[in-house]
């Protein structure tokens, strides 16, 4: 059997090097191909056993469930000052609602990935919108501190398990040549969560109460369990069209790992004390803050719909262009932030820069996974939250020591290391046709 280079390689920027690269292809032969170094596992199919229409419909089911999932996420955002005052607790205190979540999902995620690797794609997702929605319940009926912290902490072991899964099952619907595509479009959902998810929340909120957020997202995820659990083809990992990436390799997969680590640490440094850098550096009034949040929303969500198609074409070229995108951001900030036309544009450029980066360092990291899909974007979905974790402990330390002007100046540094981590990553060459 031969195979012609469009076949073998998809982008002239493969950053393998050729012990390491694994190249999977159609069988046209009618015999299964097998990985050099497999135990007589076939290689699964380019083409998944089931219609475009039906993974279609299931994957805009899946994006609003991110949809849900994200804005669960960042509520407290626009509910704290309500909460705090119900629970008869501090808004500080209340923000520890935010930190078991994040705890929660940065400790559960790898390990409950790899509980459910073995399990069918559909009940592993039915099974954390179940725990999602038990969880936003009650949130829902909650009218102490202690019932609100467990319900919170219920979700973020929902959140883990749902983000360990969904990429990767997703992109099993679809056609490897069609795996970015796919990732951008589920996307959209906790892009639009910004946008849509957390205004509407903290409006109905300060219209009826903030328990109402959590009933609405009570109603949701139990109707799209119910859509999942009958929608959703039956598939394990190892049947979709994804099992392991196209280039796995340990010593790349750790590489974006770094990078990973280092752009959520950069993003969330600066980006966590967005208030204070726009009150006291920029100027702007206290009221303005959420206006200028939704513009840098709305530029991602522009930006995830857009770069759906260019992906699969220049997987690595994209995550290079968002850190490019990001150091001019952050160097706009750190030499002009304190200009409001200027703070505004960046603002604008976060939206575009960080849209780009977080689907395409994804896509790149299911590349490279070493092991199956889902427990490489497990280990992705880890390092993300650690970088969120750093980046804001961090940002806190240097706000106290020398204020949020200096913010944007390590945010940039942090992203230049990264920029120069993909920069030097090995490549080859594409491989000609054979004649």
């Amino acid at each position: 059997m031969t195979l012609d280079a469009h076949d073998a390689v998809t982008d002239a920027d493969l950053d393998g090097s050729p012990d390491e690269m694994h190249v999977y292809a159609s069988p046209v032969s009618g015999e299964p191909l097998l990985l050099p170094g497999d135990s007589g596992a076939p290689v699964p199919p380019s083409a998944p056993p089931f219609s475009p229409a039906r993974a279609n419909v299931v994957l805009v089911a899946l994006a609003v469930a991110a949809f849900l999932f994200v804005t669960n996420e960042i509520a407290p955002m626009g509910l704290l000052p309500s909460m705090a005052v119900d629970l008869g607790r501090s808004e500080a205190q209340l923000g520890m609602a935010v930190t078991v979540f994040a705890v929660a999902v940065m400790f559960a995620t790898l390990p409950l990935a790899l509980l459910t690797t073995r399990m069918v794609r559909r009940w592993v997702l039915v099974g954390a919108l179940v725990i999602f929605t038990a969880g936003a319940f009650l949130a829902a009926i909650a009218d102490t501190y202690a019932a609100l912290l467990f319900s919170r902490a219920l979700t973020g072991v929902a959140h883990a398990v749902f983000w360990a899964v969904v990429v990767p099952a997703a992109a099993g619907m679809f056609p490897l040549a069609r795996r970015g595509r796919s990732v951008a479009r589920l996307l959209l959902g906790p892009a639009s969560a910004g946008v849509v998810g957390l205004p509407a929340a903290t409006y109905l909120a300060q219209q009826t109460h903030w328990h109402m957020p959590f009933w609405v997202l009570t109603g949701g995820g139990a109707l799209l369990a119910v859509l999942v659990a009958v929608l959703m083809p039956s598939f394990r990992t190892e049947q979709g069209s994804m099992v392991r990436g196209e280039f796995p390799s340990m010593r790349k997969f750790i590489r974006v790992m770094a990078v990973t680590g280092l752009m959520t640490a950069a993003m969330q440094l600066t980006w966590t004390f967005f208030a204070p850098y726009y009150t006291e550096v920029t100027g702007f009034a206290d009221g303005t803050v959420s206006i200028l949040l939704f513009v840098g929303g709305f530029t991602g969500v522009v930006t995830t719909w857009m770069v759906a198609r260019f992906l699969d074409r220049w997987p690595v070229k994209a995550v290079v262009l968002g850190l490019t995108l990001m150091l001019v951001m952050w160097t706009g900030l750190s030499l002009g932030g304190q200009f409001k036309p200027v703070a505004v544009a960046m603002i604008a450029l976060q939206g575009i820069s960080w849209s780009i980066l977080v689907i395409s360092v994804m896509n790149w990291a299911l590349r490279h996974s070493p092991w199956t899909v889902d427990i490489g974007n497990a280990t992705y979905a880890t390092l993300f939250n650690a970088g969120n974790v750093v980046g804001s402990r961090v940002g806190a330390v240097m706000l106290g020591a020398w204020g949020a002007r200096w913010l944007p100046v390590a945010s940039w540094l942090m992203i230049a290391v990264a920029l120069v981590l993909v920069l030097t990553m090995p490549r080859v060459r594409k491989p000609h046709s054979p004649k």
